[in-house]
């Protein structure tokens, strides 16, 4: 992986205008980490608990069923997903150049567009993967061989798309510049996510000198683009943080989107929401239905889920129905609970799923406590996990 790498090969559009000095300062050179003693009486904090009403406005449409995960969709069935949501009152939407190799964005530029209520709306997309044809990729060694088409789980790429790794500077202002063409006319970025940073590799480019998280910053300066991260590793989310936090204030992050580690399965995303907390950094939550086994789905994390783990979604099962809850409204209200998460992502793959989403927010947000407490006295929950439980 080249630093500073564009990707391309003769591209039109792509000229490095926005490179940064490539000297590499490294991200463990940078890193200075709070002492065990301050880590474990943070860890051992409970999360505040959120004592405000949640609703649409705190949900963000996350937009990976319009690039086709799983599930192929055709373009009007995209449009008319995002239009829905729109006349229902949603207008935060979280997509990226993964999402079906460009795809995602497309489709959600065209359906904000057809909403006719695009200006109200706010689109978070993300950096670290350039969207290049097969004859404008310059280092096949580049290519992030996983989510090529026809390997990854995107079934609505195009197939001469290929995604190319790039966490520096220039490829965040490449990266931008791409997205707002796909994304189309009248569709406003409000933020940006350093995504998927998940090997020491990605971590360092994304944190250095001249990396990606400083074109970020440089973005926001220019732009006015809120600073994110976007990932599914807890352990790299809080390395990143503490990276930043010890780095520059250039380097400040708004936000940061954790999927996948704050639901009824799984809590290890707590010591970042814990971090999030005393930073007063904004938290997303994505991946609050545990990649679908949560809502009637037969996978987890992308695979069959373990015997474990099929009887803890069972235990979860009966304790809601003991409450008169249902499932996914607990699995809602759970990602809610913590007073840092500011939104939840929630992903619609078809214009029905919107209705009921709303729904089970009214549902959620009358679930009691009573269901908490049991599920920590059952051993569902840690006890202290959230303060009041």
């Amino acid at each position: 992986l080249l630093y500073g790498h564009s990707g391309a090969s003769g591209a039109p559009g792509h000229a490095q205008v926005h490179a940064r000095p490539p000297a590499l300062t490294t991200f463990l050179d940078r890193q200075k980490f709070q002492t065990a003693t301050a880590m474990a009486a943070m860890a051992a904090k409970p999360l505040a608990r959120r004592s405000t009403a949640f609703g649409v406005s705190d949900v963000i449409i996350g937009t990976s069923p319009l690039g086709g995960i799983g599930t192929s969709i055709s373009d009007a069935a995209a449009a008319a997903i995002v239009e829905k949501c729109v006349a229902t009152g949603f207008r935060d939407f979280d997509t990226a150049p993964l999402y079906g190799l460009g795809k995602a964005e497309e489709r959600l530029g065209e359906g904000l567009r057809r909403s006719g209520k695009a200006a109200q709306c706010r689109v978070w997309t993300k950096v670290g993967r350039l969207i290049r044809t097969t004859e404008n990729v310059a280092d096949p060694d580049d290519v992030e061989e996983a989510n090529v088409p026809g390997k990854g789980i995107y079934l609505d790429s195009p197939k001469d798309a290929r995604p190319v790794q790039d966490y520096s500077w220039n490829g965040a202002f490449l990266s931008y510049d791409d997205s707002v063409r796909r994304l189309g006319e009248n569709i406003k970025i409000c933020g940006l996510r350093c995504h998927d940073p998940e090997t020491k590799l990605l971590e360092s480019l994304a944190v250095c000198t001249g990396g990606s998280l400083e074109g970020l910053s440089a973005l926001r300066q220019r732009h006015g683009t809120e600073v994110s991260i976007g990932l599914n590793d807890a352990d790299v989310a809080l390395r990143l943080l503490q990276a930043v936090q010890s780095g520059t204030q250039a380097l400040r992050v708004d936000s940061v989107m954790l999927a996948g580690r704050w639901h009824l399965l799984d809590q290890t995303g707590a010591e970042v929401f814990r971090y999030c907390a005393e930073h007063s950094i904004a938290v997303h939550v994505a991946g609050v239905y545990a990649s679908g086994l949560l809502a009637g789905g037969a996978l987890y994390e992308y695979r069959k889920p373990s015997m474990a783990e099929k009887k803890r979604l069972q235990s979860w099962a009966a304790l809601c129905a003991e409450h008169a809850v249902s499932l996914k409204a607990a699995a809602l209200a759970f990602a809610f609970l913590p007073a840092c998460v500011s939104k939840v992502a929630v992903g619609l793959a078809a214009a029905p799923l919107v209705a009921e989403t709303v729904a089970l927010l009214a549902e959620a947000k009358a679930v009691p406590l009573e269901l908490w407490r049991d599920a920590v006295a059952k051993g569902l929950l840690p006890e202290g996990l959230v303060e009041g439980l």
